[in-house]
């Protein structure tokens, strides 16, 4: 029964995420990803999978932890990643910086194949500044209970207050009409070389009244 329990009954809440928070916040967000099509196919070896998704994720979240753009619900139910207009490019310098841990998770071929198939999906990434989702998930237990809404709505509300447009690329065509509902539109696909499809999806800049 208390698995069942939604959003509303609950009380959730999204607030940003500290450091304390790397630890759960990453698992969720491993857990959520379980079945990704593009996760599966940078992290193709199913045995090892579920362990580096949360050290993934983990370093995801450290990367942009300092932008002050990573929420959580209390309850570590739903997690989200998000970018700063100007902020959305992973430089070089920060893969220099954390190479030890990049190099652990894909290996030296792996590690070169991963950043060519991240060059390919940014080089289609708008120029126009907005925010950015990186990433949004929600444990797999909790899903369809409206923890994912809670945790999105905290950062489209500072988008909209700021008047910028929003961007994500969603890696599962299914999950498409759920960002319909938040706004964000389909703009093209995205083919990775011999891998999955990605989607564009854009949120016009919205103003309040």
């Amino acid at each position: 029964m208390t698995m069942e329990i939604t959003a509303r009954q609950a009380g959730a809440v999204a607030r940003a995420a500290v450091w304390a928070d790397a630890e759960p916040l990453s698992q969720t967000l491993a857990r959520a990803f379980f079945d990704d099509p593009m996760m599966c196919f940078v992290l193709n070896d199913e045995a090892t999978r579920p362990a580096k998704m949360a050290r993934l994720f983990k370093l995801l979240f450290k990367l942009g932890l300092p932008y002050g753009a990573c929420d959580v619900t209390d309850g570590y139910e739903a997690a989200a990643l998000w970018r700063p207009p100007g902020r959305w490019h992973v430089s070089l310098w920060h893969y220099v910086v954390n190479a030890g841990e990049f190099l652990g998770l894909f290996g030296v071929a792996g590690a070169a194949r991963t950043a060519a198939i991240m060059d390919h999906v940014e080089k289609r990434h708008p120029e126009e500044p907005h925010w950015y989702l990186q990433v949004i998930g929600t444990d797999p237990v909790r899903q369809g209970k409206g923890f994912g809404g809670v945790i999105m709505r905290r950062h489209l509300a500072a988008a909209d207050a700021s008047g910028m447009p929003a961007y994500l690329e969603s890696s599962k065509e299914s999950n498409i009409p759920i960002y319909a509902s938040f706004g964000f539109e389909v703009t093209g696909e995205i083919k990775v070389p011999d891998g999955p499809t990605l989607y564009p999806m854009w949120r016009k800049a919205r103003t309040q009244d």
